[in-house]
C-alpha cells in the first residue's frame, strides 16, 4: 500500500490531464452501457409486428418512443453512442498517456539526480549495470503502472459500474444470478497477482545482472580479447540469459493460465444466467427483448472484469519495479548540514585532527594528526593497502571520517557545503576519467563560463596544446569513450589541463604518472610541476623518485603515520621509507 501511495503522490502535477482523462472514462463507460442497452430495443424494433407498439429507449421508463419514429431514432442513437464512445476512448488514452509519460519522466529524472547525490561508498557495493537497469528497465516497467494500468482500472471499473446499473435496472434477479461466479474469481486473481510480482522481481534482478555483465565485458574488451576470454564471458552472459528466459516463461505461464481461468468463471456465470432466464421466460415473467439487452450487458460486463485481471498482473510487475526504484531513492544522500558555510579558498592550512576511518568493520586509518600549511607539498607513501587513497578521499568528503575531524582554516569540513568544498579541490588520478565529447568540453568540464583563451592557456600549461592542435579537428575533436582515441600520456595531460583550468587551491595527485612510459611521464611531470605551483598538494606515489622534492613525506603503515620528514631525513632513519626506497632502486 505504501508503494501505491508513493506512486499516486507523483500525479498531482498532472491533475488537469488526469481529470480530463477521468471525464473521458466516464463518457466511455456511459456510452458502453448505452450500447448494451440499445440491443434489446433494436431486436424488438426489427422483429416486432405490432404497428402501434412503442419501445422504451431509456431505462427506468424515462422516455418512450412510438415505433413509427424508431426507424430514425434507433440508428441515430447508435451513431451518437458510437461517436461518444470513440472520442471518449481516444481522449482517455491520450490524456492518461500524457500523464504516464510525464510521471515516468519525472521519476527517471529524480532517480538519476538521487543516484548522483549518493555517497561514493554506495557505488563501491552496487554494480554500474544494476543501477543502469534500475534507471531504464525498471522505470519502463513502472510506466505500465502509472499510465496503462491506472487508466485500465478506472475505465474498466467505471464500465463495470455502468453495466451493473444497466443489468440491475433490467432485472435485478437475473443480475444476482449472473454475479454468482464473481466471488469465486477473487482468490485466483489475488494469488496470480502475487505470483507475478515475485516472478517479476526475480526477472528485474536478472536484467540488472545481465546489464552489469555487458557493461563489464564492453568496458574491459581489451583484457577480454588479450586473455582470449570471449568464450568465458559469453558463457557467463548465457547463464544469466537462460535464467532470465526461464523467468519470462514463468511469466507467460501465469498470464496464460489467467485468461482461461477467468473465462471458465465467466462461463459458470453465463450458464447460471441462461438457465434462470429460460425458466423465467417459460413462465412469462421475463420479456425476450429484456433478456437480449441483459445478455448483451452481461457479455460486456465480463470483458472489463477479464481486463482487470490482466491489468492486475501488469500492476504487480510495475509494483515490483517501483519497489526497486524506491529502494534506491530511499538510500541516504551525502550528508549536507543545513545552513553550512561556503568555503572560499585556503588561507592557512588543512588539518587532520585525531582522524580515524573504519570501512566494513576494519580500521583503515587510526588517530591521524597532521597539519599541512597553505602551499605545502605533502607526499604520502606506503605499501599497498596502507590507506593512502583513503587518506586523500577524506579531504573532499568522498567518505566521512569515523572519528576526529578534518579542518580547513580551523573550520570542520562537515560544517562546509559540499559544493563549495569540492570546488576548492582538484584531483588528478592514475585512472583518468574523460567523456565521449570534444577535447574542449573535457578540459572545460564543470566550467560555467570558460573562454577559449583560458582553455588554451590551461592546455599549454599542461603541455597538451601541441598534440591537441595535431588532432583532426583540434579542440573540437571527439576523443571517444574514456578518451580511447588518445594515448595514456595525452589523456593524463588533458586531465591535468582540466585541473589547471579549475584553479582549485587544494590539489590531490593519486598515482598520476605510475601508468606512463618514461617519455610520457617526463611530459606529464612538467605539467604537474606547473599545476602544483602555489597549491596545497597531496601527492600519492609508488615511484619514490617523484616525491623527492616534496616539502614533507609521511609514511603510512597499519593505518598510522609511522614516519614523517623530508626525503634525506627519512633515508637516514633507515626505517620503512628507507626499506621501500631500497626495494625500488636496489632490488
Amino acid at each position: 500500500m505504501n508503494t501505491y501511495l508513493r506512486i499516486l503522490k507523483l500525479l498531482p502535477p498532472y491533475k488537469g490531464p488526469a481529470f480530463l482523462a477521468f471525464i473521458c472514462m466516464v463518457g466511455f463507460a456511459l456510452s458502453n452501457g448505452a450500447m448494451a442497452y440499445l440491443i434489446g430495443p433494436v431486436m424488438k424494433f426489427l422483429f416486432s409486428n405490432e404497428a402501434d407498439a412503442s419501445i422504451k429507449l431509456i431505462p427506468f421508463n424515462l422516455y418512450t418512443i412510438p415505433k413509427e419514429k424508431m426507424l430514425v431514432a434507433i440508428p441515430m442513437a447508435i451513431i451518437v453512442v458510437a461517436v461518444v464512445k470513440g472520442l471518449s476512448s481516444y481522449g482517455q488514452s491520450y490524456f492518461m498517456g500524457y500523464v504516464g509519460q510525464g510521471v515516468v519522466r519525472d521519476i527517471r529524472k529524480r532517480l538519476y539526480d538521487h543516484i548522483l547525490s549518493l555517497p561514493v561508498k554506495y557505488f563501491t557495493t552496487n554494480p554500474t549495470g544494476v543501477l543502469i537497469s534500475r534507471l531504464t528497465n525498471d522505470v519502463n516497467l513502472l510506466q505500465s503502472t502509472t499510465s496503462d494500468a491506472i487508466a485500465t482500472i478506472l475505465k474498466q471499473s467505471l464500465t463495470i459500474i455502468v453495466l451493473a446499473a444497466v443489468v440491475i435496472s433490467l432485472d435485478w434477479k437475473l443480475a444476482l444470478a449472473a454475479s454468482v461466479a464473481l466471488p469465486l474469481s477473487a482468490y485466483p486473481m489475488r494469488r496470480l497477482g502475487l505470483r507475478m510480482k515475485k516472478i517479476s522481481t526475480q526477472g528485474q534482478v536478472s536484467i540488472g545482472t545481465m546489464t552489469s555483465l555487458l557493461h563489464e565485458a564492453i568496458a574491459g574488451i581489451r583484457i577480454v580479447k588479450a586473455f582470449c576470454m570471449e568464450g568465458y564471458e559469453s558463457a557467463r552472459f548465457q547463464k544469466e540469459n537462460e535464467y532470465y528466459t526461464r523467468n519470462q516463461l514463468k511469466t507467460i505461464k501465469v498470464r496464460s493460465i489467467s485468461s482461461p481461468l477467468m473465462e471458465t468463471f465467466g462461463a459458470v456465470g453465463f450458464a447460471v444466467t441462461i438457465w434462470y432466464a429460460a425458466y423465467r421466460i417459460s413462465h412469462g415473467t421475463l420479456k425476450p427483448e429484456t433478456f437480449i439487452s441483459f445478455f448483451a450487458s452481461v457479455i460486456m460486463f465480463y470483458q472489463p472484469i477479464k481486463s482487470l485481471n490482466g491489468v492486475n498482473l501488469n500492476i504487480q510487475q510495475g509494483l515490483a519495479a517501483a519497489v526497486r526504484i524506491f529502494d534506491v531513492m530511499d538510500e541516504t544522500a551525502e550528508a549536507e548540514k543545513a545552513g553550512g558555510a561556503a568555503l572560499n579558498g585556503v588561507n592557512e592550512s588543512v588539518e587532520l585532527r585525531g582522524v580515524s576511518f573504519r570501512y566494513g568493520g576494519e580500521w583503515v586509518l587510526k588517530d591521524i594528526d597532521l597539519k599541512v600549511k597553505r602551499g605545502e607539498i605533502l607526499a604520502i607513501v606506503g605499501s599497498s593497502g596502507a590507506g593512502k587513497t583513503t587518506f586523500v578521499n577524506l579531504i573532499p568528503r568522498f567518505y566521512d571520517v569515523s572519528e576526529g575531524a578534518i579542518l580547513i582554516d580551523g573550520r570542520d569540513i562537515r560544517e562546509i557545503t559540499l559544493k563549495s568544498l569540492r570546488s576548492q579541490v582538484s584531483i588528478v588520478s592514475q585512472q583518468v576519467i574523460l567523456f565521449n565529447d570534444t577535447v574542449r568540453r573535457n578540459i572545460a568540464y564543470g566550467g560555467v563560463e570558460v573562454g577559449e583563451d583560458d582553455i588554451i592557456r590551461a592546455s599549454k600549461a599542461a603541455n597538451a596544446h601541441e598534440f591537441i592542435t595535431r588532432l583532426p579537428n583540434g579542440y573540437d575533436t571527439i576523443i571517444g569513450e574514456g578518451g580511447v582515441r588518445l594515448s595514456g600520456g595525452e589523456r593524463q595531460r588533458l586531465s591535468i589541463a582540466r585541473a589547471i583550468l579549475k584553479n582549485a587551491p587544494i590539489l590531490i595527485l593519486d598515482e598520476a604518472t605510475s601508468a606512463l612510459d618514461t617519455e610520457s611521464e617526463h611530459e606529464v611531470q612538467k605539467a604537474i610541476a606547473n599545476l602544483m605551483e602555489g597549491r596545497t598538494t597531496f601527492v600519492i606515489a609508488h615511484r619514490l623518485s617523484t616525491v623527492r622534492n616534496a616539502d614533507r613525506i609521511i609514511v603510512l603503515a597499519n593505518g598510522n603515520i609511522q614516519e614523517m620528514g623530508r626525503h634525506e631525513e627519512l633515508l637516514n632513519l633507515r626505517g620503512e621509507y628507507s626499506r621501500l626506497y631500497t626495494m625500488q632502486f636496489h632490488g
